[in-house]
């Protein structure tokens, strides 16, 4: 029995709806970390398109004739594996702790796609929900950090990116609070 015209639309309708939300979202936190962010911030947002572009290129520009991912995407997995090591090496030397727990969502969309060698009868839809669905967390965790770093800025008028950047006493054992005190006298 064919489908009808209504079923066609509702099924194209939530598909384009879906990527309409997550390309705002996208759109919105890259947008507001790059002119609102710090330096690890930017260059997570600037990382990130750069990942949409290479997996946009990948998958539409270049589409299998079985289908998207009806088998593993090497693209989309090199390019995700990419913007991993990028954000670990953000996560390294910065201040901040959200690019590890950025790391780890893109460490489980990694993990995503092993799940079409293991299981090469999975269906295309759950290898792309495996893959993808781990990016709505991750611009959340963007918008936040962003936010995270105008209030530090406003609060202590100051919000070190790299560790190289923090003030020697810091860097051996001194809280927050000691730095806003004078030093002892001897």
């Amino acid at each position: 029995m064919g489908t009808t015209a209504l079923q066609r639309w509702v099924s194209v309708t939530e598909v384009e709806i879906h990527k309409v939300i997550f390309f705002t979202l996208m759109f919105v936190a890259c947008c507001y970390a790059t002119v609102r962010g710090g330096a690890p911030e930017r260059i997570t947002a600037i990382a990130m398109i750069c990942a949409l572009g290479a997996s946009l290129a990948f998958t539409v520009l270049r589409p299998r004739p079985s289908g998207i991912f009806s088998a593993i995407e090497i693209g989309v997995a090199l390019t995700d594996l990419s913007l991993f090591l990028v954000i670990v090496v953000t996560a390294l030397f910065s201040t901040r702790f959200w690019p590890i727990l950025m790391a780890s969502m893109i460490g489980c969309g990694l993990f995503g796609h092993l799940t079409k060698p293991l299981g090469p009868d999975i269906l295309p839809r759950a290898y792309y929900i495996a893959v993808a669905v781990w990016s709505y967390p991750e611009l959340f965790l963007l918008i936040a950090a962003t936010w995270r770093h105008r209030s530090r800025l406003k609060r202590y008028g100051v919000d070190y990116a790299w560790v190289w950047q923090l003030p020697r006493r810091y860097r051996n054992g001194w809280s927050v609070d000691e730095l806003a005190r004078p030093l002892p006298q001897n």
